[in-house]
């Protein structure tokens, strides 16, 4: 399924509605707080608006270390507690640990999820303006001609190599979705697979280092497993080619540049979608809302690459 977001709506209902406390929002809750790799700065950027909009939460967290399997057993182990209303709601980071807690949860308590590339393809919702259900969120989906439109002013792109984690459905839909793009504009694009556990990434960065594989630049989506090896994968070829990446994770780990919604942004605009579930908004009709993008950069890859920083640039390192 194509990611076609109503980009310009999502943005307008981000302004439009407003955040109110009520003082039911001073009650404690029960928050089931699922990570998918650990506690970022979302999760960090989540909790302090949340508390700053009234709300007194106790977090159970739970975290999957990109593993399904490990996350589902979390989650059934919690079974007597979800059944005895023991959680107010459930908070869950990226698209594998959403899918993962929504089956195991069976709209038995709201889910508000964060940093999710694609919504409705990843069968979450029914649609952004409309979810429909149990579930709504903030998603980081911001659309890739969009990315490339900023990208591209840096450097023109004639060949562009795409690596991504092909067990991840949104990694597959945005390569899907950068193919398209390319077609398009008359790039070529080399996709590669990269998963963890197996030699994949140390192989197609060999085929770099080696020359078998010239490109003008590589690019990677918001993607968990790539974004947890970025640095790796800078150290090994930052200085040979541009790296492009979807979120600010691939800046902070060097990479040339990024366009796409900050974790801070991320995890705030998530607090507030939790804060109106708690205080009583039905998932169902709460629109999945994306954060405004901006424009990320690295200093010093800029510098290494030759790259003049455009004046609305975010500097990371």
């Amino acid at each position: 399924m194509k990611v076609r977001f109503l980009y310009a709506a999502l943005l307008g209902a981000l302004v439009a509605l407003p955040l109110s406390v009520v003082p039911a929002a001073a009650q404690e809750k029960n928050i089931l707080f699922v990570l998918w790799k650990g506690f970022t700065p979302s999760e960090e950027a989540f909790k302090v608006r949340l508390a700053e909009l009234g709300i007194k939460a106790t977090y159970r967290e739970i975290n999957g270390n990109q593993d399904r399997g490990a996350l589902a057993s979390a989650l059934q182990g919690l079974e007597a507690e979800i059944v005895a209303n023991g959680f107010h709601a459930a908070y869950t980071h990226g698209t594998p640990a959403t899918q993962v807690t929504t089956s195991v949860i069976r709209d038995r308590i709201p889910v508000v999820f964060d940093i999710v590339v694609d919504p409705v393809g990843a069968k979450l919702v029914k649609s952004l303006k409309e979810p429909g259900g149990t579930v709504t969120g903030a998603t980081n989906g911001v659309p890739i001609a969009d990315q490339f439109d900023a990208l591209t002013k840096l450097k023109p792109i004639r060949t562009l190599l795409v690596l991504f984690n092909s067990r991840e459905a949104n990694s597959n839909i945005i390569e899907n979705e950068v193919r398209s793009w390319a077609e398009k504009h008359g790039v070529n694009v080399t996709s590669r697979r990269v998963t963890l556990g197996n030699e994949s990434l140390k192989d197609v960065l060999a085929e770099i280092t080696s020359g078998k594989v010239k490109v003008d630049a590589v690019y990677a989506g918001a993607d968990n497993y790539v974004g947890s090896v970025a640095g790796e994968i800078h150290a090994a070829i930052g200085n040979m080619v541009p790296l492009f990446g979807a979120t600010q994770t691939y800046t902070k780990a060097g990479w040339l540049a990024a366009y796409g919604a900050s974790a801070t942004d991320m995890g705030i605009t998530a607090a507030e979608q939790m804060a109106k579930v708690l205080n009583g908004t039905s998932p169902a009709t709460l629109p999945v809302l994306l954060p405004k993008p901006k424009f990320f950069m690295s200093k010093a890859a800029a510098e290494k690459h030759g790259i003049a920083l455009p004046p609305d640039v975010i500097l990371d390192n």
